[in-house]
């Protein structure tokens, strides 16, 4: 606890929400124990708790929602930032397909995410509020059964139990255990009841886990803790890619779907094996880290986030007296755009301390356009236009704007980019209530439809900069055009964009601001609207810039890796790779060691991401022999950093 009375950790005295969490499942009571868990290492924490029996947000409380598939909210607009959703369901694309107003929920709330090959979807999912919360150990939401507990043979009479949901898949395998003259007991029609469930477990020589589809490659550990908590010795379906902790894979009977059947008699018929396996599991268990500890992280990462979403809605109807910003664009040959992106400053219903525009040695009549509008538009009569005789570069071009530039705040704005009359009264207030911001960004929306999708960022600066990790970006995870950064931070440290790093020097000169300790932000709100008619394609020498950016941003996405493994990781984004199959590997070993190291959950994400990338142009060049991955999952390192992959990777590699 903090002074005060409050969680380590808990925000200002003006953060609208107590420290209580409200706990609510829409799951039946099958699963409330999991729940349970949580609540209970969350008050070793130092909150109070309770538990709720319908969902709401309209509190001053943080409310938790469990297995909240059927969660029904009243609209589709962001929920306020005391609302988290847990989720335990495996498998999400498929999943998601089919249930898309889960998929709206998981967009508009913060969410704890069970499945590290969960968190390799969300992106492209457009969750980006996510955290990973593993698996933990609470010795006091279910107790272990005491191992004087455990019925001997004679009187367990079922052969195997299996609680669930009885899927076709699930109902083969119990089917022909059935027919192999087993006794097999498991739920149909009707879920057990918890009582139901601890009377019959004790019963049971074996249990089984199995998973729910067969491009799932998470185990479902819930019904494996409780298995085990309950002492059972337990064939799980695993495979060498599948996602679970070593320690639980080490404490079970591990096999494929179709080798669960001969297993699960070999188990039934073994009783030393599955007496030792009983002492097992529970100890398997209690080496977890404690659930507790788990979630100290997690809260933390949550009210830093939910403490920034707090403030850019207060940066909305903010009263502050105003900041000056100075407003810069750069422009050639953009005729067909700069109007209306002047229109779009001259309406900002704070007006520019300054407006810079740099014409970078336009052939078209750009030039003629800002002047027309000039003497037009009372509002832009104090424009200073700077006229590059020939192409400078952007960058160059930048710099040059740059230097002129005065005040609080720079506003980087691109001829394609229409902003919301609001977004510089909006980022310059969150950077004055955020000393610690360096730049900020916004959400926005593309033109070509009626109601054009919001294109959600992540907002907080750890997954911001992971982000940037992946295969050549554009303007994802930031708008260049929609960027505010702090003035006078770049000034006192002598900050400008490099040349070197061409049209991305932008990304040169945030990673600068991130290295002088600035960080990174995206408000959650819309804030421009971006043309795409114009948008140019990546050539050879912005390649060559992405890669001297990415040679800057690994130092400061893996501070404890040496430069020499930074270095050789960097191979990562050159535009050649050594032929053979041993290069990959040795690739996927930096990417594997460097994200050991760090223990970022999103840089580790994005690069197993690249990882796919990697596997997928050495398969499609001829390169990887069959039983490639075999070799792989055989190497530990390897096999924890592929594994949350899943199916993808059977998919690619022979």
């Amino acid at each position: 606890m903090s002074e005060g009375g409050s969680p380590q950790g808990w925000p200002a005295d003006n953060f609208p929400y107590r420290p209580h969490l409200r706990f609510c499942s829409l799951g039946n009571e099958n699963v409330r124990e999991v729940m349970e868990g949580f609540r209970l290492a969350c008050e070793r924490l130092g909150y109070t708790t309770s538990i709720a029996p319908g969902p709401g947000v309209d509190n001053d409380d943080i409310n938790l929602f469990f297995f909240a598939m059927g969660l029904s909210l009243p609209s589709d607009d962001e929920l306020p930032p005391n609302a988290i959703v847990v989720n335990f369901e495996p498998a999400l694309p498929a999943l998601l397909a089919q249930m898309p107003g889960y998929q709206r929920l998981l967009q508009r709330v913060h969410v704890w995410e069970y499945s590290l090959e969960n968190m390799v979807h969300h992106p492209a999912l457009g969750i980006h509020r996510s955290d990973y919360v593993g698996p933990g150990f609470e010795p006091l939401a279910t107790p272990l059964l005491p191992e004087s507990e455990v019925l001997d043979d004679a009187q367990q009479d079922i052969d195997v139990i299996f609680f669930g949901e009885t899927t076709p898949r699930r109902l083969q395998v119990l089917e022909a255990l059935t027919a192999a003259g087993l006794r097999v007991a498991y739920p149909f029609g009707t879920a057990w009841t918890p009582a139901q469930r601890d009377a019959l477990l004790p019963r049971a020589k074996v249990g089984l886990n199995m998973r729910k589809a067969d491009h799932s490659s998470t185990v479902e550990l819930p019904r494996l803790s409780i298995l085990l908590r309950h002492r059972k010795a337990v064939v799980s379906e695993l495979y060498p890619h599948s996602e679970i902790p070593q320690v639980l894979r080490d404490a079970v009977e591990g096999c494929t779907k179709d080798e669960l059947v001969d297993r699960v008699r070999a188990l039934v018929a073994d009783a030393p094996r599955r007496r030792a396996l009983e002492v097992a599991g529970p100890r398997a268990l209690q080496s977890l880290p404690p659930q507790h500890e788990v979630l100290a992280g997690a809260m933390q990462r949550y009210l830093a986030g939910a403490w920034q979403r707090w403030v850019a809605q207060q940066a909305l109807s903010t009263a502050e007296p105003a900041a000056q910003v100075s407003v810069l664009m750069v422009t050639r040959d953009g005729e067909a755009d700069v109007a209306e992106a002047l229109t779009s400053i001259a309406e900002q219903s704070l007006a520019p301390h300054q407006l810079i525009v740099v014409d970078d040695g336009s052939t078209d009549a750009t030039v003629d356009m800002i002047r027309a509008r000039m003497a037009a538009d009372p509002r832009l009569a104090g424009l200073l236009l700077l006229q590059a005789p020939v192409p400078m570069g952007w960058a160059a071009a930048a710099q040059w704007g740059l230097m002129q530039a005065r005040g609080d705040a720079l506003a980087l704005w691109a001829p394609t980019v229409r902003c919301a009359p609001e977004r510089l009264q909006v980022q310059s207030a969150f950077l004055r209530a955020s000393p610690e911001i360096g730049a900020v960004g916004a959400w926005y929306t593309r033109d070509g439809d009626a109601e054009p999708p919001t294109q959600r960022l992540p907002e907080m600066h750890d997954q911001i900069l992971a982000a940037l990790l992946a295969h050549l970006p554009h303007e994802q995870p930031l708008l260049m055009g929609g960027l505010m950064l702090s003035l006078p931070r770049i000034q006192q440290r002598g900050l400008g964009f490099d040349a070197t790093l061409g049209r991305f020097a932008w990304l040169g000169l945030l990673l600068e601001l991130v290295r002088g300790g600035a960080r990174l932000g995206n408000l959650g709100i819309s804030l421009g609207q971006l043309t795409t008619r114009h948008a140019a394609g990546l050539v050879e020498t912005d390649v060559t810039a992405l890669t001297r950016v990415r040679e800057r941003l690994l130092p400061l996405v893996f501070p404890d890796v040496p430069s020499a493994d930074a270095q050789r990781l960097a191979r990562l984004y050159g535009q050649q790779w050594a032929p053979d199959a041993d290069d990959a590997t040795a690739l996927l070993r930096d990417m594997a060691g460097a994200c050991a190291k760090q223990g970022d959950v999103h840089a580790t994400t994005v690069l197993r991401g690249e990882s796919l990338r990697v596997l997928a142009v050495y398969a499609e060049n001829g390169r990887l022999a069959p039983g490639y991955l075999d070799t792989l999952m055989r190497e530990p390192l390897l096999r924890d950093f592929l594994a949350p992959l899943g199916e993808r990777l059977r998919a690619i590699v022979p």
